[in-house]
């Protein structure tokens, strides 16, 4: 999502340290995009709550995170999955249809009502008016709110993490090659009273 970005940040840093082992740079890339991911992941979450009026629990289950390794040093950020249905965002049966919360904002909408879904959990739907099933009953429609992914984009979730990123990376990168020095510095002293 952010290869660009964090691309020329890391051939920048590196530039400062230069002629330092290659093992080095690449433990410290790796520690730098795995610390930057879990804050962008974070921050996304607390974005799209904000925008949305949801929980954060509810908005956290559809954000995962794939780490960076050795062989793939990348930080995946994927917000998966449709739009929530109404009774994430605190629906209650109300006269004449429901009342919710999608967008943060008191809302009341004509029609719905909450019902036992097929998996047992609670749902919000409204009936298709002369749509009837094989069996004559009425056909359901679920309602919905807010999608985790529309509001990403929608929100400008995206330029905000961008912007973190270019502020941010630069000093975790720093902070990491820095200790991954240090730490191969002690290794080495380490090894020089052995080998004496």
């Amino acid at each position: 999502m952010f290869v660009q970005s964090v691309k020329s940040n890391i051939d920048q840093v590196v530039r400062e340290f230069k002629g330092m082992d290659k093992k080095i740079v690449n433990k410290a890339v790796v520690t730098a995009l795995n610390k930057m991911g879990k804050e962008l992941k974070t921050l996304a979450k607390k974005e799209i709550v904000s925008t949305t009026g949801l929980k954060a629990g509810t908005v956290g289950r559809r954000i995962t995170m794939k780490k960076a390794t050795w062989n793939r040093p990348a930080v995946v950020i994927n917000i998966k999955g449709r739009h929530f249905n109404l009774i994430e965002s605190g629906a209650r049966e109300v006269k004449g249809g429901i009342s919710h919360k999608a967008w943060g904002q008191r809302t009341r909408t004509r029609g719905g009502f909450i019902m036992d879904g097929a998996s047992g959990n609670r749902i919000v739907v409204k009936r298709l008016r002369g749509q009837k099933t094989s069996t004559g009953k009425d056909r359901l429609k679920g309602m919905y709110g807010a999608s985790a992914s529309v509001e990403y984009f929608r929100g400008g979730v995206d330029e905000t993490l961008k912007a973190r990123v270019a502020h941010k990376f630069p000093k975790l990168l720093r902070t990491a090659m820095d200790f991954q020095f240090r730490k191969a510095l002690k290794k080495d002293k380490l090894l020089g009273r052995f080998v004496k």
